[in-house]
């Protein structure tokens, strides 16, 4: 005998009213995890990078060209130096040198490869992170590399749908990571040759 009662539906309805939340989470865990793996890659891909320029006594722009495609290795499959192509696969690595000579930090040379349009925050530029002054005659190796891939993309594109809900998701930037080492051998204060193009 079955007995009905006008919950037989009940199930199916509290399914039906939970699978939004569900699909919303399974998607914000799948992109933390794509972000992880990116970030990961690209601070591993920062760090060797200078650490391999650290171990040049001298540096010249044809070995400048060789890290930045020893970057795009490293970073593989995702993209450290490129100019071309949708968000994900749009990158940049900048390698500088950054010396004291006795009034402050100074960029002894700065080159990039990749989209120009991804602004660096640490290479290129006389402010370290925390304020760091290089000693009085030393350098410093400073490699950043930026991915234009936005963690999140699908859940600001989520939040955009429910915002009747009120909640909103903050565009949390491109990835970007740096590394910092002191040259070994040399100074590296040098560049012979210009920035490969």
């Amino acid at each position: 005998m079955r007995r009905d009662d006008g919950r037989a539906g009940i199930a199916s309805l509290e399914f039906a009213l939970m699978l939004p939340a569900l699909l919303v989470l399974f998607v914000g865990v799948a992109e933390a995890l794509l972000y992880m793996r990116t970030w990961y890659r690209l601070d591993r891909t920062a760090m060797e990078i200078a650490n391999i320029t650290s171990q040049y006594e001298t540096i010249a722009s044809a070995n400048i060209s060789q890290l930045f495609d020893a970057a795009n290795s490293i970073a593989s499959p995702i993209m450290a130096n490129s100019a071309t192509g949708n968000a994900s696969s749009r990158a940049r690595t900048l390698i500088s040198v950054v010396r004291n000579t006795g009034s402050g930090n100074s960029v002894a040379w700065s080159c990039s490869r990749g989209d120009a349009t991804l602004p660096a925050t640490i290479a290129g530029s006389t402010t370290l992170p925390n304020n760091l002054v290089v000693p009085n005659g030393q350098t410093l190796v400073v490699v950043e590399v930026i991915n234009g891939t936005r963690p999140w993309q699908t859940l600001v594109r989520l939040a955009t749908i429910t915002s009747f809900l009120g909640f909103t998701v903050p565009d949390p930037g491109p990835i970007r990571t740096f590394a910092l080492v002191r040259p070994r051998t040399g100074t590296l204060a040098t560049l012979t040759g210009n920035c490969p193009a």
